[in-house]
């Protein structure tokens, strides 16, 4: 019963989509001109003929198998392009917002740029006209450099124009010639000596430097026989050392092992005596006090 009343309903629905579709029809062909217009009224026809497919679809299946998968998955078909278009809107949201922002930092940085060509600019005719100032500044320096080199070479032609002094006697110029020879044999002298008690040094260091060369060898050599010798007794004596030391860690362990069993013994006969105490046990139970007879009164 309710797979015939939705068979006859998804039949009226059919019936007014073709109503509906013949309406629309009549009505594009007068009203449809721009392409915004004409998009729509192509994705209207778009949706009535997939919709018209489903129905149809839906009605064969029920009336073979009695079920209308076709209509459940149409829906989820649907949903899904519902959701995917409201994703859609939210990215082409987003992306209106990116671009007014980029459009906004592009206005932004436009702006910082005409200034920084502004100021570029005032920066090339401060240094423009800064040139023209040096510029002509050198030129007068040059000037004046010129007349100065002109003033000075006429003020050294008047300089030159002076009577040179005599020249020395033949016998002032030999005596000075004499005194200098005189001081270069003094000072070669001063050098060979030098050089002689180098010499004669450098020879006595190298022989003592010989001899503790000598004494530090043969000290090394008996070192060496020494360590030998020593090193012979210690391979000799090893056992026994060993021996020795391992007795010695043996003994400490011992040792060390009476001592912690001697405390521990110390501290259960500790824990048991406080338990005697505490309760009373053994040598340390109370002394009970023995009862007094009453005594007789005395006879009158």
């Amino acid at each position: 019963m309710d797979a015939l009343l939705f068979t006859l309903t998804l039949e009226v629905v059919l019936l007014q989509i073709r109503i509906l579709e013949g309406t629309t029809e009549l009505k594009a062909d007068k009203k449809c001109k721009s392409r915004n217009e004409k998009a729509q009224c192509d994705k209207f026809t778009r949706d009535r003929q997939m919709v018209k497919d489903v129905i149809r679809r839906t009605l064969i299946e029920i009336v073979e198998t009695g079920q209308w998968y076709t209509l459940e998955q149409a829906t989820k078909v649907l949903q899904s392009r519902f959701s995917s278009a409201i994703t859609m809107r939210l990215k082409h949201e987003q992306l209106e917002m990116t671009l007014k922002g980029i459009v906004k930092e592009l206005i932004t940085k436009r702006n910082q740029w005409i200034l920084e060509t502004h100021n570029a600019n005032k920066k090339i005719a401060l240094l423009r006209d800064k040139m023209k100032d040096d510029y002509q500044n050198a030129k007068a320096r040059l000037c004046y450099a010129e007349k100065w080199v002109i003033a000075r070479a006429e003020s050294l032609e008047l300089q030159l124009n002076v009577p040179r002094p005599p020249l020395p006697r033949a016998d002032y110029e030999q005596r000075v010639h004499d005194e200098l020879v005189r001081a270069y044999e003094l000072q070669i002298k001063e050098r060979e000596d030098l050089l002689v008690y180098w010499k004669e040094r450098y020879t006595r260091d190298i022989a003592d430097i010989c001899d503790r060369v000598s004494k530090k060898c043969e000290q090394l050599r008996i070192a060496i026989a020494r360590h030998e010798e020593l090193q012979n007794l210690y391979n000799l004596h090893e056992g026994e050392m060993r021996g020795w030391l391992t007795f010695k860690r043996e003994r400490a362990a011992r040792i060390a092992l009476q001592e912690r069993l001697n405390t521990a013994a110390k501290r259960i006969q500790s824990w048991w005596r406080g338990i005697m105490v505490r309760r009373a046990l053994g040598q340390f139970r109370y002394l009970r006090s023995a009862k007094k007879s009453p005594s007789k009164g005395k006879k009158k």
